[in-house]
């Protein structure tokens, strides 16, 4: 199979994120079962992010632990909806992620998570591999 990571809870996805000093485009993997968006450090120093002072450990696709640092961008939209002041984790991503995010034709350096899908509306349509309307959040 030539797209082995779009599996279960991947799509593809237009974007644009800004921060203070600017902003960048393109197209993203969406992943399902990650909680944060995640952008790589340099491009996060490129637009401007504003950090909160915490940090995390994410694990990675491949199953590497990366150290990161949760910040906050003025706005990314995904498709055609827009979120403001959203909560984002900025770290180095590791060079097998990169080039697993290559092989799938999008943009290297951002994995969007399920936080920045919920605030917009969005779900992962996992036979399709498309984003699609959200039925609502989930509450127990």
């Amino acid at each position: 199979m030539k797209n082995k990571v779009l599996t279960l809870g991947f799509a593809k996805a237009k974007f644009k994120i800004s921060g203070s000093k600017g902003s960048v485009e393109g197209n993203a993997l969406v992943d399902s079962g990650a909680w944060y968006t995640v952008i790589d450090e340099e491009i996060a120093e490129r637009i401007g992010v504003r950090y909160t002072g915490l940090t995390i450990t994410l694990t990675s696709f491949s199953g590497h632990k990366v150290p990161c640092r949760e910040a906050i961008v003025e706005f990314i939209t995904i498709e055609e909806k827009t979120a403001p002041s959203e909560l984002i984790a900025v770290c180095k991503i590791p060079q097998q992620v990169k080039k697993l995010l290559v092989r799938q034709n999008v943009e290297d350096w951002i994995v969007i998570g399920v936080h920045t899908l919920e605030r917009l509306g969005y779900a992962v349509d996992v036979v399709s591999h498309r984003l699609v309307e959200s039925p609502g959040t989930l509450m127990i």
